[in-house]
This record gives C-alpha cells, sequence and structure tokens, in this order.
C-alpha cells in the first residue's frame, strides 16, 4: 500500500514538474508587468515545434534543443515587448489581451498551415525507465521535474541576489519609485519578458519529449499554467513550482482513485477552494 501512494504521489510530482515550467516564464511576467500573457501555452506549441523538427530533420536530441530555443525564445519574447507590448500599456487594460487573443489565433493558425492538423510524435524517441526504492521512474520526466527545481532555484537568485534582480523587484512594487531610483523600467520589462518567453520555449521542448503535438495543443497548458500562477500567486517563482507540483498530485490522486476524466474537474475545484480562502494565491502577497 505504501508503495503505491509512493508511486502515486511520484508521477505527480513528475506531471508537476511540466506544470511548474510552463508557468515559471508566466509568473515572472506577471509579477514584472501586472499582465497575464494568455498567449503562453500558443508560444510553447510553437517551442515543440522547434523541437520535434530539430529532432526529425537534424537528429537532434530534444533535451539539447534547448540551445537552441532558449535563446530563439528570449528574442523572440525581447521583440515582442519592446514593439508590442510597450506600446499597448499606454492604452486601455484590455489590449493587451486582446493582443494576445490575435496572437493565439495567429499562432495556431500558422501552425495549421504550415504543417496542418496532423498529430505528430517523436518517433523512435525512447526514454529509460528504471526503479529505485521500489518505485518506477521514467527518465525524462524525472529531469524535467529536476529542471524545474533548478530554474526556480535560478530564478530566486537571479531575484534575490543581483542587481538585475533588484531592478526587476523594484519595477514590479512600485514603477515610479523604480524610476526614481534610476532603473531602466523599459529594459526591465523587455528582459523580464524575454525571460519569461524563453522559459515557455524550454517548457515547450521538454514538453515534446513526452506529449504528442498539433497545433492547438499549447492552450490546455496555457490554462493550467494560468491556474499554477493564480494558485501559488502570482509573482511568486517558489509559489509556482510548488503550485505546479500540488496540481500534478491532485491530478494523479483523483485520476487513480476515481478516474481519468475527473482529474481536471478535480484540479480545477481545489483551484476554487484555495482561492476562496487566499484570493491572492498560496504565496502571493495581499495588496
Amino acid at each position: 500500500m505504501q508503495e503505491l501512494l509512493g508511486q502515486i504521489v511520484v508521477q505527480g510530482l513528475m506531471v508537476g514538474g511540466i506544470y511548474a515550467l510552463a508557468a515559471a516564464g508566466l509568473t515572472l511576467i506577471a509579477g514584472v508587468m501586472k499582465i497575464i500573457n494568455i498567449a503562453h501555452g500558443e508560444l510553447m506549441m510553437l517551442a515543440m515545434y522547434i523541437t520535434y523538427f530539430l529532432y526529425t530533420l537534424f537528429g537532434l536530441d530534444p533535451l539539447l534543443s534547448v540551445i537552441v530555443t532558449l535563446p530563439l525564445f528570449f528574442a523572440i519574447g525581447c521583440f515582442l515587448q519592446r514593439f508590442c507590448i510597450e506600446r499597448l500599456l499606454t492604452g486601455p487594460p484590455m489590449s493587451v489581451i486582446i493582443f494576445a487573443s490575435g496572437l493565439i489565433f495567429f499562432a495556431q493558425n500558422l501552425a495549421a498551415t504550415l504543417w496542418s492538423q496532423d498529430f505528430r510524435v517523436l518517433r523512435g524517441y525512447t526514454t529509460v525507465t528504471f526503479e529505485l526504492f521500489g518505485l518506477r521512474l521514467t527518465l525524462t520526466r524525472l529531469t524535467i521535474l529536476a529542471l524545474a527545481i533548478i530554474v526556480t532555484i535560478l530564478l530566486y537568485l537571479l531575484l534575490t541576489k543581483t542587481k538585475i534582480g533588484y531592478a526587476i523587484r523594484a519595477t514590479s512594487q512600485n514603477v515610479e519609485a523604480a524610476q526614481l531610483m534610476g532603473v531602466n523600467v523599459k529594459f526591465i520589462r523587455v528582459l523580464s519578458f524575454g525571460l519569461g518567453v524563453a522559459l515557455a520555449g524550454l517548457a515547450g521542448s521538454l514538453l515534446m519529449t513526452i506529449y504528442y503535438l498539433y497545433p492547438a495543443v499549447g492552450t490546455p497548458f496555457g490554462v493550467v499554467a494560468l491556474i499554477v500562477v493564480f494558485l501559488g500567486g502570482a509573482g511568486s517563482v517558489f509559489g509556482a513550482l510548488i503550485g505546479g507540483l500540488a496540481l500534478g498530485i491532485v491530478e494523479a490522486f483523483t485520476g487513480f482513485y476515481l478516474a481519468l476524466e475527473l482529474k481536471d474537474i478535480a484540479a480545477y475545484i481545489a483551484f476554487i477552494i484555495i482561492l476562496l480562502v487566499r484570493p491572492w494565491g498560496l504565496f502571493g502577497v495581499k495588496e
């Protein structure tokens, strides 16, 4: 019985690692810019396609494709922030949401036009499965969990131990005060959005190793990332990690003891209950 419970928890943690990675970049953007990038999942989808073709055309291992997707999506994020979103911040609050909605439809239709609606998987790509203390583990998912923890620690160190991190935190807390202290707020916004989109690219590349691909695949993961961000508290990198892992465990237990079809419903119910108790999230700060 203990081994069974341990296996369920481990499987939930490994799935939760995916959720945490998907939410890491989103919570950074939300904390600094006070906006929600609802197109986050579609950016992950584009990273999945790039990873897929790097593997099928050039034989590049998906875990190594991050050396391409990370800088590429950082550049994409910087471009979107500098030339699109920055201009929208002075407009009505809904303008950023409308722009992101348009980005969703553009990305999905671009993928469908270029690569069709076919489902794709990494054929021939295998992962190692092994047992540890009686628990059955998959190397790829274990790697994703480890990377989720490493990314969280690195983001925390960036935000708390570097001058750039101090500037990011100052901008997130009070834009006017940060400007008076000499912080280049526009640069910090570009940097933060670029890092957030780069992490979406990282999550997409890793997700391609365990999931199938089609043009609308980013939507459900984008929704899950939003749930994790609000669950952990916008701007809290450790909140994103804990929220993602907790969501994975809830889904694992629900899928095993009730039904796989109910795991998403259980996750939403848990999310609603926690927000009713703490509307600012588990680790968010009440304003």
